[in-house]
C-alpha cells in the first residue's frame, strides 16, 4: 500500500512543481488598491522593477483604489489562481471586512498569503503653521471647539480606526473626512481643507523635512528612529495605538503552493538586500519578510486583534 500511496502523491505533486518551474512565462501584475504616490505604491514599484530583472518578464503595477481598498482587493480575489495577478496591500485588508459586513471578499478564504514585506510607522500630523504645536494643544482645541476635522484613506481604514481611537481615548469629537488614498490626505492638509491627517512616515517625510508638516504623534509602542522627537501614542494617553501598519503580498486562493513559495522566496531575497533595506528605512519602513505559512498565521492573529479592538471601542464604518 505504501508504494502505491507514494506514487499517487507524486502524481499529484508533479503538475504543481512543473507549473512552478515554468512560472513565470508571461507578464506579472501587482494590483495596488490605493492611488499612486503612497508608501505602499512606491515600494511596490521598486519591488516590481527588481522582480522583473530576476524573472525575465515584465512586472507591472496597476492602481485600483477606492472603497477602503476593497475594489482592488476584490478584483484580485476574482482573478485566475495562477500567480500572474498579485495583491500588494496593507492593514486595511483585514480591517475592512470587520467593519463592513458585506465586504466583497474574505481575507482568509479568498487569498493565499505570500509574504509580509514590511512594517510602516504612521503619524498624526498638522500643517507646520498650525496653532497646535503638540498633541495636548490639539486635544485642548478639540474640546474647546469648533469641531476639528481629520483625514483618513477611507471609511473603515486603519487611519480611520486610529482617529476614532484617539477620539474615544481623549473624549473629543472630530469630523472624519475619508479619502481614496493617503497622498490625497496630505494634499488637503497642506491646502487647509482638513485640520489633522494620518499618514505613513514615508509619505509625509518629504513635507516634514521641507518644514510644511508638523508630526504630533506616532502609532507605535516606541518612538521612531526616523523621527525620534515625536512621542508615541502610549506616551500621550492612547495605549491602544501601540503598533503601526503592515504591508504584504497575496495571491488568489488556490494558487499552486510551489508558485506561492517561489514568489515569497524571491521577494524576501530582495527585502534582505542592503540597498533595499536602506531605501525602505529611509522611508520610515521596516523590512520584515515571512514565509507563506508564517504570514498565514500572522493574518489570523491580526484579524483577531482588530476584531477585538473595533468591538471594544464600538467603531463603526460610518463614524
Amino acid at each position: 500500500m505504501k508504494p502505491g500511496i507514494l506514487a499517487l502523491a507524486a502524481l499529484l505533486v508533479l503538475p504543481a512543481l512543473a507549473h512552478a518551474q515554468a512560472w513565470p512565462s508571461k507578464p506579472v501584475k501587482f494590483v495596488m488598491p490605493s492611488p499612486p504616490a503612497s508608501s505602499p505604491d512606491r515600494y511596490t514599484r521598486l519591488l516590481a522593477e527588481k522582480l522583473s530583472q530576476k524573472w525575465g518578464v515584465p512586472v507591472v503595477v496597476e492602481n485600483k483604489p477606492g472603497a477602503t481598498a476593497m475594489i482592488g482587493t476584490e478584483y484580485v480575489a476574482r482573478q485566475p489562481a495562477d500567480g500572474y495577478t498579485l495583491l500588494s496591500t496593507f492593514t486595511s485588508f483585514v480591517q475592512a471586512p470587520i467593519l463592513f459586513p458585506n465586504a466583497p471578499y474574505d481575507p482568509e478564504k479568498d487569498f493565499a498569503p505570500v509574504t509580509q514585506t514590511m512594517l510602516a510607522e504612521v503619524i498624526m500630523e498638522v500643517r507646520a503653521d498650525s496653532p497646535y504645536k503638540t498633541f495636548a494643544e490639539l486635544i485642548a482645541a478639540a474640546k474647546a471647539g469648533p469641531r476639528l476635522s481629520y483625514g483618513s484613506f477611507g471609511n473603515g481604514s486603519s487611519f480611520h480606526i486610529y482617529g476614532e481611537t484617539v477620539k474615544r481615548a481623549m473624549g473629543v469629537e472630530m469630523t472624519h473626512v475619508p479619502y481614496k488614498g493617503e497622498a490625497l490626505i496630505l494634499t488637503d492638509l497642506l491646502g487647509g481643507q482638513i485640520n489633522v491627517g494620518f499618514n505613513s512616515i514615508g509619505t509625509a517625510l518629504p513635507q516634514i523635512k521641507a518644514g510644511k508638516v508638523r508630526p504630533l504623534a506616532i502609532v507605535s509602542s516606541v518612538r521612531s528612529k526616523a523621527l525620534p522627537d515625536v512621542p508615541a501614542f502610549p506616551e500621550l494617553g492612547v495605549p491602544k495605538l501601540n503598533g503601526g501598519a503592515w504591508f504584504g503580498i497575496f495571491a488568489p486562493a488556490g494558487t499552486p503552493k510551489p508558485v506561492v513559495e517561489k514568489i515569497s522566496a524571491d521577494i524576501n531575497f530582495f527585502l534582505a538586500q542592503p540597498d533595499m533595506q536602506k531605501w525602505l528605512r529611509d522611508q520610515g519602513l521596516e523590512p520584515t519578510g515571512m514565509t507563506p505559512d508564517q504570514f498565514t498565521q500572522f493574518i489570523k492573529a491580526d484579524l483577531a486583534k482588530w476584531r477585538q479592538l473595533i468591538t471594544e471601542l464600538g467603531i463603526k464604518a460610518n463614524d
